[in-house]
């Protein structure tokens, strides 16, 4: 992409080679970078977690099930395994930043070992077949979800800390409630008056709030050291399970 305008009747594209696109509206799906929101103006809020999360596949001895495995460690690093096709899983490890540099720099036995040791032998013996990568994990804001002829979804307009596994399930809910703003429209309304992209800002408003609320307090949480912070976790995550009514809410919010 060359440049991208946004003018009062349409969005225009300029691309590397030479095409230019035009449409009422562009939707910003491009990330936590993204060149729509700054286009559009928007401004952006971000701050460190002071964590990396390191990814990495591996085959594993055992069938997995097509089940998701998470791990909650010390010093608030979390580990997950994510089934793949066959017998592969995907690693996703948040660490702090040094002893995410020291998994990554690790040979490949060693780092199959390690992770095998962290995971409990869940899946049995894993093998490293891609990676490691490290990514720092930032959090972020958009102070607006949308301007005149412009929107954004997913990380565009909000990056949280992956240890609940949800911001793909937000960006999932942006595009859907985004869509069905647009399908419910007036006749008259133009795609991209941003009084129609507004209705989708206000829906969107509240379950980001809830969710950001959760995983910061969750990130705080886990994040703890110490034995009253792990006496702290313990207490709450009992109490959770044997409070049918909050278990449910919680797993409904995240499936939604």
């Amino acid at each position: 992409v060359e440049s991208l305008a946004l003018e009062a009747e349409r969005v225009r594209l300029a691309l590397a080679d030479g095409r230019e696109l035009s449409a009422p509206l562009v939707i910003g799906a491009d990330g936590a970078q993204s060149l729509v929101r700054a286009s559009a103006g928007i401004s952006v809020k971000a701050r460190d977690y002071g964590q990396a999360a390191v990814v990495a596949d591996f085959t594993c001895e055992r069938p997995h099930r097509n089940t998701a495995f998470q791990w909650f460690l010390q010093h608030g690093a979390v580990l997950a395994l994510l089934p793949m096709s066959g017998n592969r899983v995907s690693m996703v490890w948040s660490l702090p930043l040094d002893a995410a540099q020291r998994i990554g720099a690790l040979e490949p036995d060693a780092l199959s070992r390690e992770v095998g040791e962290a995971s409990r032998h869940a899946l049995g013996l894993l093998s490293l077949i891609s990676g490691p990568r490290a990514y720092p994990l930032r959090h972020l804001s958009a102070g607006r979800m949308v301007a005149r002829r412009a929107a954004l979804v997913g990380d565009a307009a909000h990056v949280i800390h992956p240890l609940a596994g949800q911001g793909l399930n937000l960006g999932f809910q942006d595009v859907r409630e985004l869509a069905s703003v647009l399908a419910a429209r007036e006749p008259m309304r133009d795609l991209g008056d941003e009084r129609l992209l507004r209705r989708y800002e206000r829906q969107r408003a509240e379950p980001i709030l809830a969710m950001d609320f959760m995983v910061e307090g969750l990130f705080r949480l886990f994040g703890g050291s110490g034995r009253a912070a792990g006496g702290l976790r313990n207490a709450g995550l009992n109490l959770t399970n044997r409070l049918p009514v909050l278990k449910n809410m919680l797993m409904r919010q995240a499936m939604r």
